[in-house]
């Protein structure tokens, strides 16, 4: 079995770092070796560790860090430097190792020229569309180029991913699909009438219809379009779990005043970064997705479906994979409050219909996304190369 290095910028958590640490952790109880390098600290390198998988740091410089979907083609040059000492460090690591796998754009650039150097199969797995407006055309280029020119093979989490990276450039005989896995048996506590009572009680809530929202605080994520839904459905409230980065911060404090504004302030509770996610998301009547840019897969989505949650979520890159509209759960326009406000009123007036999307999302994603099938499907990369 070969033996596989992952390498990737991010330690804290967010979607490609989720995907990262459940199908590394199940590579391990299956007797696979796929070790993690982290290009900087935090949280997710002592989780992997305290699961029993080989997790490291190398340290990337700051300027190196800095570097951002829309950074220029002068900010690339200013962290040339600090880039040739982090790939020197990165070929001793790939000493013994049969391919090298990139989970982040970061991680491509840096870990591309290690493992061209070291004379490495290389695979990168991309979690974006990068056709998104939030990359500068420069930022795009390289990637298309290191794409094509630097790796051996493409992952992409959805279609979705795979037809933008095409669009752009992309060569298509060189990308696989990979969906993101979950581990089901893990994800779907059951949801007794006590625990909703207790964490209804924990956001100062009394026991009335539901929807929450859970995921990063970005004005992308859309979280303004749910408050604005909530105000046009009377006896909704809503939980917001999640928090703002510091770049995300100011848009974090105008939601809160939002709410203020609308005089929510008793129907919408925010409860911040929380690790008890599924708890929660399994006490609420109805998963709310409102992200305003397109998704290129949607992790909380299949989360909430395989919690048995009816789902409504936003139209648009890998969403329609996981959801088809009045089957296994409801779509909307992104951005568009009204249309999320029917889509909810719809779903709690109706339950025999919310019970049937719920039921039918559950046995959809379970049997679709599962972490077995992701790892599984990896291996088919690696083993081709």
């Amino acid at each position: 079995m070969k033996k596989i290095l992952f390498v990737t910028h991010a330690a804290h958590y967010g979607g490609a770092e989720l995907f990262l640490r459940d199908i590394v952790v199940h590579a391990k109880q299956t007797g696979r070796h796929w070790p993690v390098v982290f290009l900087d600290d935090g949280p997710l390198v002592q989780d992997l560790i305290d699961a029993g998988s080989d997790a490291r740091t190398v340290k990337a410089g700051a300027q190196i860090l800095r570097l951002k979907r829309g950074s220029s083609i002068r900010a690339v040059v200013s962290a040339l430097i600090g880039i040739f000492a982090v790939v020197g460090a990165l070929i001793r690591a790939f000493r013994g190792v049969d391919v090298v796998c990139a989970n982040s754009q970061k991680s491509l650039f840096l870990a591309g020229l290690a493992a061209r150097l070291a004379r490495k199969p290389f695979v990168w797995i991309l979690h974006d569309l990068v056709t998104d407006s939030s990359f500068s055309p420069t930022m795009r280029r390289a990637l298309v180029f290191f794409a094509n020119h630097m790796t051996s093979h493409v992952v992409t989490n959805s279609l979705a991913a795979r037809d933008a990276l095409i669009e752009c450039g992309g060569r298509a005989d060189s990308i696989s699909v990979v969906y993101n896995g979950f581990d089901f048996a893990a994800d779907v506590p059951a949801a007794s009438d006590t625990d909703r009572g207790s964490v209804l009680q924990e956001a100062g809530l009394p026991d009335l219809p539901t929807v929450g929202l859970f995921g990063r605080i970005a004005t992308w994520k859309g979280q303004h379009v749910l408050i604005e839904a909530v105000e046009r459905v009377p006896g909704l409230q809503a939980l917001v779990v999640g928090d703002a980065t510091y770049q995300d911060s100011a848009y974090f404090d105008r939601i809160r005043a939002l709410v203020e504004q609308k005089h929510l302030s008793d129907r919408v509770k925010f409860l911040g970064f929380r690790k008890d996610v599924r708890r929660l998301m399994a006490a609420v009547d109805i998963v709310a997705h409102t992200s305003i840019d397109p998704e290129p897969f949607g992790r909380v989505i299949v989360e909430g479906l395989a919690l048995g949650r009816p789902v409504v979520a936003t139209r648009g890159g890998g969403v329609g994979e996981i959801i088809d509209h009045g089957t296994t759960g409801l779509l909307y326009p992104p951005g568009d409050g009204v249309a999320l406000a029917e889509a909810l009123r719809s779903l709690l007036s109706d339950r025999a219909m919310a019970a049937r999307l719920a039921a039918d999302g559950r046995s959809t994603v379970t049997a679709r996304f599962s972490i077995e099938r992701s790892v599984q499907d990896l291996d088919r990369v690696f083993d081709g190369l």
